[in-house]
């Protein structure tokens, strides 16, 4: 298959060696591995984001089609036609254009490129994050009404064009509306990233841990004051958070610090920065006891199956598609967003009951081994072929 890929992360090119988010890079590896040629429809990395590229594509099947610098999303929605129409001319002889999805070019790309070669990849709402915004200013009620605007065109292209959803959730919502629709996984695991251990919490200090974006909708404010419940309680625990924020200036770590030193707990409050999907990220996995993602809205994300591929008991919501996929109880706990205290007290129960810690260790892992990147990208490419 001659395999076409399109999404807003951008890339960059460095002595002909081409590098990007190792998050987003680990699965174009193994895309790349199962195609005859993959052609990448991106932009140019600039800025903050050259530092995010941190993950080299060594495929030699691989060409990359530059669409510029990455501009403010309104600005690509207003300029697609510039963006994409010389681009997509160059790739008419491909079979299948995937694109990652929500995107800001998204909505465009039929304009330029045979519809009944497109195929919608959603792995996200930006209907959620309508629905859990708090506009503050001018520029945020903005952004509001953009991300309204793009929902809806998105919309009305994905009854014309066959779509694959990385959650029940998301195909709960659009299987009535899409022209066909089938559900995939997305995951970063390979083979080689699973540790198995049978139990945690051995050691004086117990390290919580979460990653992926900071940001406040993932209940980090609940996490820290949950932290701070579980001190207060005598226990002695650490809360680490693993990941990177979109603003350079990072405001929502300088909050919760802020909050930290409130509640007296600064030095229990560790920020690691954004660690390379791989060795790097594992090994901040595997010195914690306890995954906590307390978010307020989620598809399903990525970040629970690479804690259970280290061994570790999960503490999530019940959002999205988590309580479709896992099992209160077997492989997961789960506490209702907003709710610190309930969330320091699950996380008491899996330093107490060694029983129940090491139940989901052990179920997690197991669920974890069905969802690598092996076997995901097969089943994504079989559900491509068969368009």
């Amino acid at each position: 298959m001659n395999l076409a890929f399109y999404y807003h992360i951008p890339i960059v090119k460095n002595n002909d060696k081409l590098y990007i988010p190792s998050y987003l890079g680990v699965f174009l590896a193994s895309l790349s591995s199962q195609v005859s040629h993959l052609n990448l429809i991106m932009h140019e990395a600039s800025g903050n984001d050259i530092l995010a590229c941190d993950f080299e594509l060594l495929k030699d099947n691989v060409t990359w089609y530059n669409l510029g610098l990455k501009s403010p999303a309104w600005h690509r929605a207003i300029f697609h036609k510039k963006i994409l129409k010389s681009i997509l001319k160059k790739i008419q002889g491909v079979d299948v254009l995937l694109i990652r999805s929500p995107s800001p070019l998204a909505p465009y790309f039929y304009k330029y490129f045979p519809r009944k070669k497109i195929c919608f990849m959603i792995v996200g709402d930006y209907n959620e994050s309508v629905k859990n915004s708090n506009p503050k200013n001018f520029k945020s009620i903005i952004t509001l009404f953009y991300l309204i605007f793009n929902n809806w065109l998105f919309k009305r292209q994905i009854s014309k064009t066959k779509t694959l959803v990385n959650s029940q959730e998301l195909f709960n919502k659009y299987q009535y509306l899409a022209f066909k629709i089938e559900q995939i996984k997305t995951t970063t695991l390979s083979r080689n990233d699973f540790f198995e251990r049978h139990n945690t919490c051995q050691n004086n200090v117990i390290n919580l841990i979460f990653t992926g974006r900071i940001d406040l909708q993932k209940g980090l404010v609940e996490l820290v004051t949950a932290t701070s419940y579980l001190i207060k309680r005598n226990r002695n625990v650490v809360c680490n958070i693993v990941g990177w924020e979109s603003n350079i200036n990072n405001p929502v770590q300088k909050e919760l610090v802020s909050l930290a030193k409130l509640l007296k707990i600064e030095k229990q409050l560790i920020f690691h920065g954004r660690q390379s999907v791989g060795a790097m990220l594992n090994s901040k996995y595997r010195m914690a006891d306890i995954f906590v993602l307390p978010s307020y809205h989620e598809g399903f994300p990525r970040t629970i199956w690479e804690a259970m591929a280290n061994s570790l008991p999960v503490i999530t919501t019940p959002v999205g598609s988590i309580p479709k996929t896992l099992t209160k109880e077997e492989n997961v706990l789960l506490v209702k967003p907003k709710e610190s205290i309930k969330l320091a007290n699950e996380i008491e129960r899996i330093i107490d009951n060694s029983s129940l810690r090491k139940k989901l260790i052990k179920n997690g892992f197991i669920i974890a081994l069905e969802n690598t990147l092996e076997n995901q990208t097969t089943n994504l490419i079989t559900k491509l072929k068969d368009e």
